[in-house]
């Protein structure tokens, strides 16, 4: 067993240290993704679910102390050579694993449909990220960047008929979308308005749309994505903080930051959806 302080290093970061160790050592441990690090949990676990190179086995255990910092602690075990010590340590390792594993949080997933939650967690796969409240958080560039599925407050004229089709999609539909957009966030101004995104895959059939809107120090993405199925378009937000005024090049930075992680999500959907 080995135990150590996770230490924050006065580092600045939109994610906070217990998920930064978190993802650090999921990618030490060349396992399957982890679960992504949840800002309500105080004691997690992690088992490894096959052997080592050596034939060794970890489970390992972050906690909250009780001065308000965090402890890690890895339990490692290698079968012994003797053939009488092996016959009796598996049933004790994983006595230990169940007692480990049983002092986790409980996990609770975030609200949106499991379509959304496959492409947000491999959006952010290689990348330390947090899920705190109904967002997954992470830092992208220099601005902390929140990813949540839009409701019906955010777009009070869904569901909008929006083709699946590319070649179906029409710039006066688009436009009147942008219009109803504009009328139900009166205050908002447009950075860019509602849009058939660029494809990302050749001859790509299907249609993703987004429009990027500012209110006060708010900048937000919105990302819709059609359905084949007909049902209205699964949609996400993304959000970031920006004090920078408008038409500054910190706000154009921030803009573009926002672009390039939609047509990020929207090209993982399109891979999964396009046939």
């Amino acid at each position: 067993m080995r135990r150590w302080v996770v230490d924050s290093l006065g580092v600045s970061s939109c994610v906070s240290t217990p998920a930064r160790w978190w993802h650090w050592r999921a990618a030490l441990a060349g396992a399957p993704p982890w679960p992504i690090w949840n800002a309500r949990w105080r004691r997690q676990a992690w088992a490894q679910p096959s052997e080592d190179a050596d034939g060794s086995r970890r489970v390992v255990l972050l906690a909250r102390s009780g001065d308000g910092g965090w402890l890690a602690t890895e339990w490692r075990w290698t079968p012994a050579e003797r053939a009488a010590t092996r016959a009796w340590e598996p049933q004790r390792w994983q006595q230990l694993q169940r007692d480990v594993l049983a002092a986790s949080d409980a996990d609770e997933d975030l609200a949106a449909p499991p379509a959304l939650l496959d492409i947000w967690r491999r959006h952010v796969r290689g990348r330390a990220a947090e899920r705190v409240g109904p967002a997954l958080v992470w830092q992208g560039e220099h601005q902390c960047v929140h990813l949540l599925e839009a409701d019906q407050r955010d777009d009070p004229a869904m569901p909008m008929p929006l083709p699946f089709a590319r070649e179906d999609s029409r710039l006066e539909q688009r436009a009147a979308i942008q219009v109803q957009l504009a009328r139900a966030a009166p205050g908002a101004t447009w950075p860019a308005s509602f849009h058939l995104m660029l494809p990302s895959l050749p001859q790509q059939r299907s249609a993703t749309y987004a429009a990027i809107a500012r209110s006060g120090q708010l900048l937000v993405g919105r990302l819709w994505l059609p359905q084949k199925t007909g049902q209205a378009p699964l949609r996400a937000r993304l959000e970031v903080a920006l004090m920078a005024p408008a038409g500054s090049a910190a706000e154009a930075r921030a803009v573009s930051l926002l672009d390039r992680e939609m047509a990020a999500l929207a090209a993982l959907w399109t891979a999964d959806h396009e046939r």
